[in-house]
């Protein structure tokens, strides 16, 4: 946040509070391709967990990691985010 211009994450907040219809949940659950949620091991609670890994969606908790996984883990989120193929 400390690089962030003030002014865009303004912006980026109001748009957050003020959300979008549908959800950004509803899509990711919907898209038809593979997705992936990464969750920070500091603190692992994700309210519907349960119901996005039903809609197909994978779930991941990256290992020493809060809210900033990429700041917080840089190694495992390059993992995540490639994926398998990468491998």
């Amino acid at each position: 946040m400390r690089l962030a211009d003030p002014l865009g994450l303004h912006r980026t907040a109001i748009g957050l509070v003020r959300g979008t219809e549908p959800t950004m949940r509803e899509l990711l659950m919907k898209l038809p391709v593979d997705r992936t949620y990464l969750v920070g091991g500091l603190d692992d609670r994700l309210p519907g967990r349960a119901e996005l890994v039903g809609s197909g969606v994978r779930v991941v908790m990256v290992a020493d990691a809060g809210h900033n996984i990429m700041f917080d883990n840089p190694a495992a989120f390059v993992r995540e985010v490639a994926g398998p193929a990468a491998v």
